[in-house]
């Protein structure tokens, strides 16, 4: 049973981090300390699927209930101070970029890998401009790759699922099927992030293992690129003062958490 809580209870954490635009899931888990028993259980699941699939089953069951429970006042923050927050968020996600380039290792003979951030920067620009019906994201075949694309986002550490969100424009749409429990809408979005999961999980972790240096520097092209789809648009009159004041505290309070030392992952 203890056992058990404490899984239920990580997921608790993941998943109310992963509803903060800028605060990866992945990052989250590592720093739990369960971001490899986790990864090793979905491309493992057919060794032991019935030991995997509890577990999972388990971190799952508390990332459910993490994003319930917050998705209400997030929404409610959001919708209340719309550039304050969207200037948090862009403070966050900037403030993640820093730790993706230390983990790259760059050094100067290692420049020409920054073609690999470039690269990266390419990708998050390509999301915006992936071939989609009118209605976008929203609809169905959008919301099934919006799941496949949030797949690697809680794989790779570093990138964060409410990140990606706000770029596809589904941040408040998701948020609103959360708090409501809108479940067919949901059920394409976990259909598409599954599907995704279990079909690259095993290559990025492979990826990330083998060649961790352009891994992490694509991740940071991402990231840093893909600030300008949360940019709402200059501030103006009242909303100044409090946009820069969001910004810097985003950016500075997640510089903080990267400094953080990575807890090891133990056997749950």
């Amino acid at each position: 049973m203890k056992r058990v809580m404490k899984n239920v209870l990580s997921g608790v954490v993941i998943g109310s981090s992963m509803l903060i635009p800028g605060v990866s899931g992945g990052t989250t888990a590592i720093l739990l300390g369960v971001y490899d028993r986790l990864i090793a259980a979905v491309s493992g699941f057919r060794k032991a699927p019935a030991k995997n699939g509890l577990f999972l089953l388990e971190v799952a069951l508390g990332g459910g209930l993490g994003a319930v429970l917050l998705a209400r006042a997030v929404l409610a923050v959001t919708n209340a101070w719309y550039f304050p927050m969207r200037y948090l968020f862009m403070g966050l996600i900037a403030g993640g970029v820093p730790l993706l380039f230390r983990q790259a290792g760059l050094t100067r003979k290692r420049l020409p890998l920054l073609l690999f951030a470039a690269a990266g920067a390419a990708a998050a620009i390509g999301v915006e401009k992936l071939p989609l019906p009118e209605q976008g994201f929203g609809g169905v075949p959008g919301l099934l790759v919006g799941g496949m694309l949030i797949a690697v986002a809680l794989v790779l550490p570093g990138i964060s699922t409410s990140h990606l969100l706000l770029a596809m424009g589904l941040y408040e749409p998701v948020l609103e099927a959360v708090q409501s429990l809108n479940l067919p809408y949901l059920s394409l979005l976990l259909s598409g992030t599954l599907a995704g999961i279990f079909l690259s999980a095993k290559l990025l972790e492979t990826a990330m293992r083998r060649f961790p240096a352009p891994c992490y520097l694509m991740i940071a092209g991402f990231v840093s690129a893909s600030v300008y789809s949360v940019h709402p648009g200059v501030p103006s009159g009242g909303d100044i003062l409090p946009c820069l004041f969001t910004f810097c505290a985003g950016f500075t309070a997640m510089v903080m958490i990267s400094l953080r030392p990575m807890r090891k992952t133990r056997e749950i």
